[in-house]
């Protein structure tokens, strides 16, 4: 049965009130959502928090740099630590003062700590994230801070993340990861297909899928799909988003004259995309209605037990794949997801380091941040591409692209190769209030057959508007 949304008062209630924003690396969570509606845009309270901030005891003229974080991995700690001594070393007037917290209480602790005056100098956030400080005037402006050398050396997707609409840069990206095409090579050989030749289009796609749906055992149910991708929760919207994108949607975008966000979701494109999206399941019957409850993990599984040929999935499920299914291990491969109308546009990003306008101490907080991507380790790589490689991540700058083409196993080299086609989500700051409210009832409604493509589509489309008009 598909998960019940919860009442739309109930979240506007909880929304209002908190700003439940995930901060996610590369592996999705159980929840991704939400930005609080407009009083959170109480982050007028930043010059109260700039005189609380400045406030602040120093030792012996010692200035403590506050870094809120949500890395977890051992590896990745150490990495962290690591760079903090060495940083400290070679300045001993400032102090790096870490904050390590869950993936769950984040949100909570950020957003209490900067209404309570209390913000941290620099914090991690995901692309989410970025877009709903950034809607609120919460990021500090680091354009000039960042040198010339290192702006050019991120890749495109990257570069959306880490700046606004008016292309000032607010953040430097960190670890992320993209999502491509998995499949089994030994459903395709049973089925007549080339193992060693995924598809490449939409409509190889779908035309590999019917081949692959097969009733197996002939009891009249079909038990190996096609294709398969995570709908529940947050899934609905982020799968979605990129289909539209396949297609050549931009979803929604900023009006420079009109200092507004605007929905695209009327256009051609995002119709195109929601279609293909939707017939996959209603239409080709390459993909189960039964996706609406299943997560990345649940999807996965599937792929290991072989009830899906194909999947849509992230880089992470390499790893995962080895430990769940050792009986498959040369069974399967990897490839960039398929083409759409538009070409090549997997979803793919990372996350951002950025310093909080809140902050008083910006300078000494970037000088730390400029450490980790310039400072080398014993390895040869810098401390930030240490610690991608420690996290199994990647780094989306064209150096390390190189870096790990030459050392990640061949199973990930279609994700780091999948970089150059990466697309950014939504920075929309509404969106994360709009996908909460909106989206996931309304993409499983029309995988479920329960609401057309064409009044879905309406629908949201009025939805979004109507949170753009809000001030």
């Amino acid at each position: 049965m598909r998960k019940k949304c919860i009442s739309i008062a109930a979240i506007i209630l909880a929304l209002t009130m908190l700003f439940s924003l995930s901060l996610i690396g590369c592996k999705a969570t159980s929840s991704e959502t939400t930005a609080a509606i407009e009083t959170t845009q109480a982050a007028e309270t930043t010059a109260a928090a700039e005189t609380t901030q400045a406030a602040k005891e120093t030792k012996a003229g010692v200035t403590e740099v506050e870094f809120f974080h949500t890395f977890w991995v051992p590896e990745m700690l150490k990495v962290i630590e690591d760079s903090i001594k060495a940083f400290e070393a070679k300045n001993p007037d400032i102090k790096i003062k870490e904050t390590r917290v869950s993936w769950t209480d984040a949100p909570s602790q950020m957003m209490t700590s900067i209404m309570g005056g209390k913000s941290p100098d620099i914090v991690v956030c995901n692309p989410p994230m970025v877009a709903s400080l950034r809607g609120i005037n919460a990021l500090a402006d680091m354009t000039d801070m960042i040198p010339e050398e290192l702006k050019n050396s991120f890749t495109k997707s990257a570069v959306e993340i880490a700046t606004n609409q008016d292309g000032r840069w607010d953040g430097l990206p960190e670890e992320g990861c993209t999502w491509q095409l998995f499949y089994r090579k030994d459903l395709f050989k049973a089925a007549g297909l080339d193992p060693e030749k995924p598809p490449t289009t939409w409509e190889e796609l779908v035309e590999y899928g019917k081949a692959l749906t097969k009733d197996t055992n002939n009891d009249g149910n079909i038990d190996q799909w096609g294709y398969g991708w995570p709908v529940q929760a947050e899934n609905a919207n982020d799968y979605w988003v990129n289909y539209m994108m396949q297609a050549g949607s931009k979803v929604t975008t900023y009006d420079s004259e009109k200092k507004t966000w605007v929905s695209q979701l009327k256009g051609n494109e995002a119709l195109t995309g929601t279609k293909f999206m939707v017939d996959l399941v209603r239409t080709d019957k390459i993909s189960p209605s039964g996706l609406v409850d299943m997560d990345w993990e649940a999807v996965t599984n599937g792929f290991v037990a072989g009830n899906f040929a194909m999947m849509y999935n992230g880089a992470w499920v390499v790893g995962s794949i080895h430990q769940k299914g050792p009986d498959i291990e040369g069974k399967w491969g990897t490839a960039l997801m398929v083409a759409g109308p538009a070409g090549k546009a997997s979803r793919g990003y990372p996350n951002a380091f950025n310093i909080l306008n809140a902050s008083t101490k910006k300078e000494a907080a970037f000088k730390y941040l400029n450490f980790l991507y310039t400072e080398k380790t014993a390895s040869g790589l810098t401390f930030v591409e240490e610690l991608c490689k420690a996290g199994g991540a990647l780094l989306f700058t064209n150096n390390y692209i190189e870096y790990a083409k030459k050392n990640y196993e061949p199973l990930l080299l279609p994700f780091v190769d999948g970089a150059q086609y990466s697309v950014a989500p939504p920075m929309d700051p509404k969106w994360e209030t709009f996908k909460a409210l909106f989206v996931g009832k309304t993409v499983q409604g029309m995988l479920m057959g329960e609401i057309d493509v064409q009044s879905g589509l309406d629908s949201l489309d009025a939805n979004l508007t109507e949170l753009h008009a809000m001030q």
